[in-house]
């Protein structure tokens, strides 16, 4: 028996799996209450950086997207919700059913501060990782100028995304494009499709979606999805 042969049987016999394959357990996901999302994605990730984005020229179903994941992140889990824009409306989260008693609203731009909306947003955003407790956080940055968010260095992506891996957080970035580069664990694109009527009232939105870069499901390219919700008040 060679020397590294001989050595490898002595720390074998002291620890049995030293040389045994590391597994890497699953990541906990939250789910989005959008069947299509979660099979294709697993989810929203715990511990990680997401993006979910969709152009503001028109309705690319994002923000449907997100009451419908805090609709299920707050059965479970308090949840904070920093809205850069002021444009969260509360009257179509509770008829998706968000339980309004855990979940932390930041209206970004109310009080009076030296700071922008923008950079009001990324400083509640650190102090409430900072503070633990929230299973969820999400930042609205779809309000702001797009030249502003392209403007926001990778290194504060980076800073996120590794204060974020040590908690039991989903931490989720609501924007027009995607930002954080390989920062992000998740990234999802939606852009909207056709809309089903009922005379004047609007019942269905169809919605278009890639998964652009996943660590739970890693696809050998963008997966694509089509899919539809029902409208809350149909």
């Amino acid at each position: 028996m060679n020397l590294s042969a001989s050595l490898r049987a002595s720390i074998e016999a002291k620890i049995p799996s030293a040389f045994a394959p590391l597994r890497r357990s699953e990541q906990s996901c939250i789910s989005t209450g959008i069947a299509d999302i979660d099979r294709a994605a697993g989810g929203v990730p715990l511990g990680s950086l997401t993006e979910i984005c969709g152009s503001g020229l028109a309705s690319s179903g994002k923000t449907s997207v997100l009451i419908s994941l805090l609709a299920q992140a707050t059965k479970k889990h308090f949840c904070a919700l920093v809205d850069t824009g002021d444009s969260f409306d509360p009257a179509s989260a509770c008829a998706a059913g968000v339980t309004f008693s855990r979940l932390l609203w930041v209206r970004c731009g109310k009080a009076q501060s030296k700071l922008k909306p923008m950079e009001q947003a990324f400083k509640a955003a650190d102090m409430l990782l900072q503070s633990g407790g929230f299973g969820l956080i999400v930042v609205d940055l779809s309000g702001p100028a797009e030249g502003l968010v392209r403007k926001v260095p990778l290194t504060t992506w980076f800073r996120f995304s590794r204060v974020v891996e040590k908690q039991m957080t989903s931490l989720v970035f609501l924007e027009r494009r995607p930002h954080a580069a390989g920062c992000a664990g998740l990234v999802l694109n939606f852009k909207g499709a056709s809309a089903v009527w009922s005379g004047k009232l609007l019942t269905q939105f169809r919605l278009e979606a890639e998964v652009l870069r996943s660590r739970v499901k890693k696809p050998s390219q963008s997966a694509g999805l089509d899919f539809s919700i029902r409208a809350e008040w149909a």
